[in-house]
């Protein structure tokens, strides 16, 4: 297999001490709808091959979560991914027009090249280009890996995917934890969808989960002071937070469960009713399938009934989802229990056009970035407010609270 990739900048290092002085690391960034598919067929040097769901979804909270960075904030992958490692036979590199080089790269065996690490990474870009659930900007890192020694290649390939193990085996780990979500979910539609490590047959990963458990942490998140805006995108604060606190008695999250099935349904129906509104709003730079409501987007929901008719990314779906903490009584919190001041599904129709409004216009202050809106507490405050006020205005509020 030989194919070029045209990059901003190439550079090349002898790797030292090893077993032959032509050993050499090419480094070269490389936007993600540039690599090849062909690579899929050279995986053979990797120990570690990806895990698909029975609905062709790749399985894991790793490989989910490159999938989520890759929707909701591209432009950050190169920062968060450690990105590819590719043997290879050869290397050639040019100057082209524009201060910019082109890198052929040569595999011809595949015992001994391909992608020796980041197999997850790119089955996930596979994915989420053939979703067109991408909007573009993703750039990815490519290690090059030129004449290693066949004799080297399983020390190597073991070495570099030692950190996605500690990854799956810290939440293989941590099963027993988890089961006070799965005997509440017992019987409960979409209880067979959530994938409590790595290997399950879900597509709704157990983190994500925590995360919208984690939205109406009223111990965390008293009133509108402050807002779980400090948990978007870090899921170990959220992972160890919840193991904190469930051997508590009477702690948040034993709370939060005797809800959770009805919290889940909310963030179903709140992306029902944002895509909906949304449809035609436009959130990838491409030319095919760029709005919410492209046919592709469309997916059941999972815990609710019907369809989800979009794409709604995490990055707006947070700061809605949390303006409904609102909505709990904080005098039954107190007290051990979890009691809506209204209906959520009432309080949803009264504010869902106030909270797309919101969102849509922070999107685009951020440049059409929804990580950037799920990061910043102003989506989070603003959407708060939204709900604090219907309530007030209907005099749900507890005044003593």
């Amino acid at each position: 297999m030989k194919f070029t990739i045209e990059c901003e900048d190439y550079r090349t290092l002898r790797i030292p001490n090893s077993s032959s002085q032509n050993v050499k690391l090419g480094t070269l960034f490389v936007k993600i709808e540039d690599l090849p598919e062909g690579l899929v067929d050279w995986m053979e040097v990797n120990p570690r091959s990806p895990k698909y769901t029975k609905g062709g979804k790749l399985s894991g909270s790793v490989s989910r979560s490159i999938v989520k960075t890759l929707q909701d904030e591209p432009e950050l992958f190169s920062l968060k991914n450690l990105g590819i490692y590719l043997l290879v036979d050869e290397v050639h590199s040019q100057r082209v027009p524009g201060d910019r080089h082109s890198v052929e790269i040569e595999l011809t065996e595949p015992k001994c090249h391909g992608i020796v690490n980041g197999g997850h990474t790119f089955s996930a870009i596979r994915q989420v280009l053939d979703s067109n659930s991408y909007k573009g900007g993703a750039f990815v890192r490519l290690h090059l890996y030129m004449n290693v020694p066949s004799d080297d290649i399983v020390e190597l390939a073991e070495g570099l995917n030692k950190n996605l193990q500690v990854d799956d085996t810290s939440l293989n780990d941590l099963r027993e934890k988890f089961e006070p979500i799965k005997e509440f979910m017992k019987g409960k539609k979409g209880a067979s969808s959530i994938a409590y490590a790595s290997g399950d047959d879900g597509d709704v990963d157990i983190l994500d989960v925590l995360h919208i458990l984690s939205c109406f942490d009223l111990s965390s998140y008293p009133a509108g002071g402050k807002h779980p805006n400090d948990i978007f995108g870090n899921k170990s604060k959220i992972l160890n937070r919840y193991c904190e606190d469930i051997d508590i008695d009477n702690g948040a999250y034993s709370k939060l469960i005797k809800k959770m099935d009805e919290f889940l349904i909310l963030s179903d129906e709140i992306q029902k009713r944002c895509a909906t509104i949304t449809s035609y709003y436009k959130i990838k730079n491409t030319s095919n399938h760029n709005r919410v409501g492209s046919d592709p987007h469309k997916k059941p929901a999972v815990f609710s009934n019907g369809e989800i008719g979009g794409y709604i990314p995490q990055g707006w779906l947070y700061p809605m989802l949390s303006a409904f903490r609102a909505n709990l009584s904080m005098d039954s919190w107190n007290k051990g229990e979890i009691r809506w001041l209204m209906d959520p599904n009432e309080l949803l129709e009264e504010i869902i056009n106030k909270l797309v409004e919101v969102i849509t216009e922070l999107h685009k202050e951020h440049k059409n970035k929804p990580g950037e809106v799920g990061r910043k507490p102003t989506a989070y405050d603003m959407c708060y407010s939204a709900a604090f006020m219907a309530l007030a205005m209907k005099g749900k509020i507890e005044l003593n609270a």
